[in-house]
């Protein structure tokens, strides 16, 4: 029982930490609260497991589409919305917000914006994503201990 204590405090302490960086708001709880319910205890990692998997997959999209002498506007606002809604969703509220700063740019089909504006993404994706799996290791051990 201790090791679970253990595993949960450094859980707890690593979300709050991030909160107090500005990294997450208060959807990463309620998605936490939500999924540690579920059937499937693992659900949350898995989860998070993924959101960083696509996230690389679709910053390095974008990444791609801003590299083109010719930027299509349309593909790379329809990964800005991907990419937004699932940082909105889960609660990675700095990578949301740098979202709507690509949106702005794609709007204004300004090039320039647009590579800084993918550039911030990625940079606030890099925040959180050792973080992220910091969690996903830390719940992890937890099933791990649970199911000893």
């Amino acid at each position: 029982m201790a090791n679970k204590e253990v595993t949960i405090e450094q859980l707890f302490d690593t979300i709050r930490t991030m909160e107090e960086e500005g990294l997450l708001d208060f959807h990463f709880r309620v998605n936490y609260s939500l999924n540690k319910e579920a059937s499937d205890p693992y659900h949350f990692a898995e989860l998070l497991s993924n959101f960083c998997s696509d996230s690389q997959i679709t910053i390095r999209d974008m990444i791609s589409q801003v590299l083109e002498q010719s930027v299509n506007y349309q593909e790379l606002e329809e990964l800005c919305l991907k990419i937004k809604g699932g940082s909105s969703c889960l609660g990675v509220c700095r990578m949301a917000d740098a979202c709507g700063a690509l949106g702005e740019a794609v709007d204004e089909r300004s090039k320039e914006k647009c590579v800084e504006a993918v550039e911030a993404i990625k940079t606030e994706y890099l925040r959180v994503q050792d973080k992220i799996n910091n969690i996903v290791r830390v719940m992890s051990t937890g099933e791990e201990n649970r199911l000893s």
